[in-house]
C-alpha cells in the first residue's frame, strides 16, 4: 500500500530529526494549523517479536552465506545479517496498521500522509512501543450563503454583420495578389529594397532586397509603413525613423536612424468571390447559402461556449469569495506540484526544456490553494444539495460537442458507449449544474459584450 510506504519513510526519518533542537523563531509567528491532528499509537512488543521471528525463519530458508548450503546457515548469522532490516519492516507494518485502525475509529478524513515518530518522553514499557502520528484532515465544508455574492452573466447577440465579417476574414485568408500599377495602400503586398543607417553607417538587420510584406498588418514599424503608403513602383524615398525605447535590439532602441527605400512592386489583393465556388473550395458542396448557414451555426456555438466560460469563471470567483475555510497544506502542495509539472511539460512541448527545480517552490502556490478550496467547496455543494447529472443532460452535451464533427453520431456513440468518456461528460454536467445553482442563489447582473471583444484574437485572420 502507498500509505504504508509513506508511513515507513516517516518512521525511518524520525529518530535523528527529533534529536535536533527546534530553532527559535522571532521574526515570524507560526500560526497553529486548525486542520492538524495528533493521535497516539501503540504496538505490542510480543507481536513484534513474533513477526520478526517468523520473518527470520522465512529468510533463513533462502539465505546464502559463504561456506553454507542455502537454508543451512546458523540462525545467529541470519539474524546478524538481516535482523535490523526485518525488525524495521515489522515495526512499520504494525504502526501502519495501528494508524489505519485509529483513523477508522476516529472517522478522520486524512489529507496527505502522516508524520509518525516514536513518542518523545514516553516511559519504557516492556510490553508495548509508543508512537505519535501527526497529520492533517480535510475541513468540514458547509454550503455557503451566496445571497451577497455577485456574479456577472455575460450576453452577446450574434448579428448578420458579425457573420459577414467572419466570411470576409475567410476570404482574406484565401486571397491572391496581382501586380498593379497603383500607389501602395493598406491591403496591398509590396516588394521593397531598403537600407538603414545609424550615423551614416549601415546597421545589422537594416538592409534587405526584394523584401515582401502586406501593408497595414503591422509587420513593420508604423513609421516605415507610413513612408511607403502612397509610393509607386520605381520610386525611392529617404526618411528618418526613431526606434521605440523597448526595441529588442539594444543598440537601436530609442535611436534615430535613416532609411532609403525603393518600392519595386505593388501587388493588389484579390479576394475570391463569395459564391458557390468559394463554398465548394471550403468543402461545402451545397452552395454559398449553406456555407453562410454553417458559419453562422458554428459562430453561434462558439459564442455560446465563450459566454458560458466567462459566466462560469465569474461564478467560480464568487464562490471563492465566500469559501472561508482553511485548506490542508498537504493537498495544496500536491496541487502545486501538479501545476508546476504541467507548466514544465507545456514548455517542453514548445521546445523549452527546463529542469524540474527551475521553478521556485512558492510558484503557483496561490493558484493551487484556490483550486483546492474551490474543489472542496464544489464537492460540499454537490453532496449537500444533491446535485447530479442526468442521462438526458449527458446526451445533450455529447450532441453539442458532436455538432462540429463530420459524423456526429459516431462521436456521440464514442462518448456514451465508453464508461470513462461518459463519466467525463457527467463531471462536466455536474459542474455546469453547480454554476446554475450559484446563479440561482447569488446576486446576478447581466452584462452585454460585443462580438469582437468576446472573440478576441480568435476573430482575427
Amino acid at each position: 500500500m502507498a500509505e504504508e510506504t509513506k508511513v515507513e519513510e516517516k518512521v525511518e526519518e524520525k529518530t535523528e530529526a527529533t534529536a535536533a533542537p527546534a530553532e527559535e523563531t522571532k521574526a515570524e509567528e507560526v500560526k497553529p494549523n486548525p486542520l492538524q491532528r495528533t493521535i497516539e499509537l501503540t504496538i505490542s512488543r510480543k507481536e513484534l517479536d513474533a513477526r520478526v521471528a517468523k520473518a527470520l525463519r522465512e529468510k533463513a530458508k533462502k539465505a546464502k552465506f559463504h561456506g553454507f548450503r542455502p537454508g543451512h546457515a546458523p540462525a545467529a548469522m541470519v539474524r546478524a545479517a538481516y535482523g535490523q532490516e526485518i525488525q524495521f519492516d515489522a515495526i512499520n507494518a504494525l504502526v501502519s496498521a495501528a494508524f489505519v485502525e485509529k483513523v477508522q475509529e476516529g472517522k478522520y478524513h486524512v489529507s496527505g500522509y502522516p508524520d509518525i515518530a516514536p513518542t518523545e518522553g514516553a516511559p519504557e514499557n516492556e510490553d508495548t512501543m509508543s508512537f505519535t502520528a501527526t497529520f492533517e484532515v480535510f475541513p468540514d465544508v458547509e454550503v455557503p450563503d451566496m445571497k451577497d455574492a455577485s456574479v456577472t452573466e455575460y450576453e452577446c447577440e450574434l448579428t448578420d454583420a458579425d457573420v459577414e465579417k467572419t466570411l470576409d476574414v475567410m476570404r482574406k485568408q484565401r486571397a491572391t495578389f496581382e501586380k498593379a500599377d497603383k500607389t501602395a495602400a493598406d491591403g496591398d503586398r509590396v516588394i521593397v529594397d531598403f537600407k538603414g543607417t545609424l550615423d551614416g553607417v549601415a546597421f545589422e538587420g537594416g538592409t534587405a532586397k526584394d523584401y515582401a510584406f502586406a501593408l497595414g498588418q503591422g509587420r513593420m514599424l508604423p513609421e516605415f509603413e507610413n513612408a511607403i503608403r502612397g509610393m509607386k513602383a520605381g520610386e525611392t524615398k529617404t526618411f528618418n525613423l526613431t526606434f521605440p525605447e523597448n526595441y529588442p535590439a539594444k543598440n537601436l532602441a530609442g535611436k534615430e536612424v535613416q532609411f532609403e527605400v525603393t518600392l519595386k512592386e505593388v501587388d493588389e489583393e484579390i479576394l475570391p468571390a463569395l459564391d458557390d465556388k468559394f463554398a465548394k473550395d471550403l468543402g461545402v458542396n451545397d452552395g454559398i447559402d449553406k456555407l453562410k448557414a454553417d458559419v453562422k451555426e458554428n459562430l453561434q456555438r462558439e459564442v455560446t461556449a465563450r459566454l458560458e466560460a466567462r459566466t462560469k469563471q465569474s461564478a467560480m470567483n464568487a464562490l471563492l469569495s465566500v469559501a472561508k475555510f482553511p485548506v490542508p497544506h498537504a493537498a495544496v502542495e500536491e496541487q502545486r506540484e501538479a501545476l508546476v509539472h504541467d507548466a514544465i511539460e507545456n514548455m517542453k512541448a514548445q521546445g523549452i526544456n527546463l529542469p524540474n527545480d527551475s521553478i521556485p517552490a512558492n510558484a503557483m502556490l496561490d493558484q493551487a490553494e484556490q483550486r483546492v478550496r474551490l474543489g472542496l467547496q464544489i464537492s460540499a455543494i454537490v453532496e449537500k444539495e444533491k446535485i447530479t447529472s442526468t442521462d438526458e443532460q449527458i446526451k445533450a452535451l455529447a450532441d453539442n460537442i458532436a455538432k462540429s464533427y463530420e459524423d456526429p453520431k459516431e462521436v456521440v456513440d464514442w462518448y456514451l458507449n465508453n464508461p470513462q468518456h461518459k463519466a467525463e461528460l457527467a463531471a462536466v454536467v455536474v459542474e455546469n449544474n453547480v454554476v446554475a445553482w450559484i446563479l440561482k442563489n447569488a446576486q446576478v447582473k447581466k452584462e452585454p459584450i460585443s462580438f469582437e471583444n468576446l472573440m478576441g484574437r480568435g476573430q482575427q485572420a
